[in-house]
């Protein structure tokens, strides 16, 4: 079987939740990688949450570190929590069951238990580094046993979008914000999303001047871009 020529005709609202579906999988994943580290030494860290919070365009309802910590982690009525978005992540997997399989749904759901056990655990680092392993063993799943190119690539687009979206908030470095840049490029050649392509040329264009990451006006025109790529509608 030629596996560019696998394509299952999609409706909206799958390419919608495929779509997704990498997105909040990639936000637990890249929020948990650097929010272990906080909450393994939150006695002794000078972590800024509220500067974090205003990076991340997310709302500051905390009122310690220690409030922070539990709060965006486990908080499901707090929208902006790694809870809520595991639990997004985990409800798109259920409604795509037939088409991403069975090996790449029960991962999203181990890392999904997996993180309401760190709740309960007195140790919930080790949980926490379970459930990025999981969503890695999805990720390799994605990649293994998705023979469709339209929603292996539609979700690989979600991954590179929410990557940007992250670095380009929290000033990672421009090399790795350009190389996702160019991945992101890469899944989008083989769907059939309708997305800006000039667009994306602009924002692939942009990434390589190294000014724009110090300037924060400019930032948040690349990340408006960004996230505009994509309309479903």
């Amino acid at each position: 079987m030629d596996f560019s020529e696998v394509k299952t005709p999609l409706t909206l609202k799958q390419v919608d939740s495929l779509y997704w579906l990498g997105r909040y999988t990639e936000r637990v994943l890249s929020t948990l990688r650097m929010f272990m580290q906080v909450y393994d030494s939150q006695i002794d860290t000078t972590f800024d949450y509220a500067d974090y919070c205003e990076k991340l365009a997310i709302a500051n309802t905390f009122s310690s570190l220690k409030d922070f910590c539990h709060r965006y982690a486990f908080d499901k009525t707090y929208p902006s929590s790694i809870m809520c978005s595991m639990t997004y992540a985990n409800g798109n997997a259920m409604m795509l069951r037939d088409l991403v399989g069975s090996e790449c749904l029960s991962y999203v759901e181990l890392a999904f238990r997996a993180l309401a056990d760190a709740e309960l655990s007195e140790t919930p680092v080790l949980f926490f580094q379970r459930t990025v392993d999981y969503i890695m063993a999805f990720k390799g799943a994605v990649f293994d046993t998705i023979q469709d190119r339209n929603a292996y690539n539609i979700i690989r687009c979600g991954f590179g979008v929410e990557r940007l979206d992250f670095y380009l908030r929290l000033g990672i470095h421009e090399q790795t914000v350009l190389f996702e840049s160019r991945r992101l490029a890469d899944a989008l050649l083989y769907t059939d999303v309708d997305c800006n392509r000039l667009q994306l040329q602009k924002i692939t264009g942009e990434l390589c001047e190294l000014d724009v990451f110090q300037d924060r006006a400019d930032k948040m025109v690349l990340l408006q871009l960004i996230d505009e790529l994509f309309a479903f509608a």
